[in-house]
């Protein structure tokens, strides 16, 4: 590490291989070695994940080559035409100016083509509100919360409402690709308001028995005692799958079940996880090209207090989801 000095003017840019030592440095100068995740601090990940098209990183940079800023895309939902809008990170030092809200303008006001992106998703903390003020400017739409989804900053962390941190789905859909979905019957007038709401076109079919056997990819987050199952196939073991589940991971503080609206035998698949204890977390607008629904399971009484919303929207999809939880015990 090397001193940086304040007050340099500043580039707004997309990435050069050249930035990818000061990248790595970023995460460090801010993070430490708190990461869990090698990768964050080696150069070469960042040249090979961009030369790939799994990674596009936008820098803020000084006219002497210090990266102090950095937004990135990244491939994290499944589908191939979503990228995730994520590590919004700016040097101390650089907070009181404008580089924070350049990098956001520049990322969604200058998505590369050949990203291919019907969709752009982020994640806002809900534990302050500057994030979701930011996302809410550019008119992307909170479409799930994940709640207690992180674990708690640091007692000597100056922000934050304290507890475990939920979470803002947000979605800016750029190309909408309009598709038949199937509305598991405890949540359709739910989604169908969800879908009015956020403008997106679907053709509502009914449901079918699901067929054949279960198929599903399991992500664990040791770090935020979280394990998520994305289900690829809902089969007749759909019932078992997701017990299964929730079993080989017992001291996860979430659960986090995601399901295909498309396939036939989702509302076997809801019934299931509810049975389980597992309730709404919302919708994933083509997520994997197609629409998912997000649901989640908590060890705990979640503690709704902690969790700050921004937009009206916002707060009514937690007043659902709040309703949803409390409808298990009855």
């Amino acid at each position: 590490m090397r001193e940086i000095q304040p007050g340099q003017k500043f580039e707004v840019k997309d990435f050069d291989p050249q930035d990818a030592e000061g990248i790595a440095a970023l995460f460090y100068a801010v993070y430490g070695e708190t990461i869990p995740v090698d990768s964050v601090y080696d150069p070469e990940h960042y040249i090979q994940a961009n030369a790939d098209r799994q990674m596009h990183h936008i820098v803020g940079r000084t006219a002497s080559g210090d990266v102090v800023g950095l937004h990135a895309y990244f491939r994290n939902p499944p589908g191939k035409h979503i990228m995730e809008l994520g590590s919004w990170i700016v040097l101390p030092s650089y907070r009181n100016t404008s580089l924070a809200l350049r990098l956001v303008q520049h990322s969604l006001g200058n998505v590369p083509d050949y990203l291919g992106l019907h969709v752009v998703y982020t994640q806002n903390v809900c534990d302050h509100l500057i994030s979701q003020k930011v996302t809410d400017r550019f008119k992307a739409r909170s479409c799930a919360i994940e709640l207690e989804a992180m674990p708690s900053r640091p007692d000597d962390a100056p922000d934050g409402a304290g507890g475990r941190i939920s979470m803002i789905d947000a979605f800016l859909v750029r190309q909408d690709i309009p598709h038949a979905v199937r509305l598991p019957s405890v949540y359709a007038a739910v989604l169908e308001g969800m879908y009015a709401s956020r403008g997106l076109q679907r053709e509502f079919v009914e449901d079918d028995r699901p067929q054949g056997m279960s198929r599903s990819s399991v992500e664990s987050m040791d770090a935020a005692s979280l394990a998520r199952m994305t289900v690829q196939a809902v089969g007749t073991d759909i019932a078992e799958h997701i017990g299964r589940f929730v079993l080989e991971s017992p001291d996860r503080h979430i659960h986090q079940v995601v399901l295909p609206l498309w396939q036939p035998g989702v509302s076997v698949a809801v019934r299931a996880a509810r049975s389980v204890g597992f309730f709404l977390g919302g919708l994933l607008p083509l997520w994997d090209d197609r629409d998912m629904l997000l649901m989640q399971k908590l060890r705990t009484e979640p503690d709704y207090s902690k969790v700050q919303l921004y937009t009206q929207e916002a707060k009514e999809l937690l007043d659902l989801i709040a309703a949803d939880r409390e409808s298990l015990a009855t």
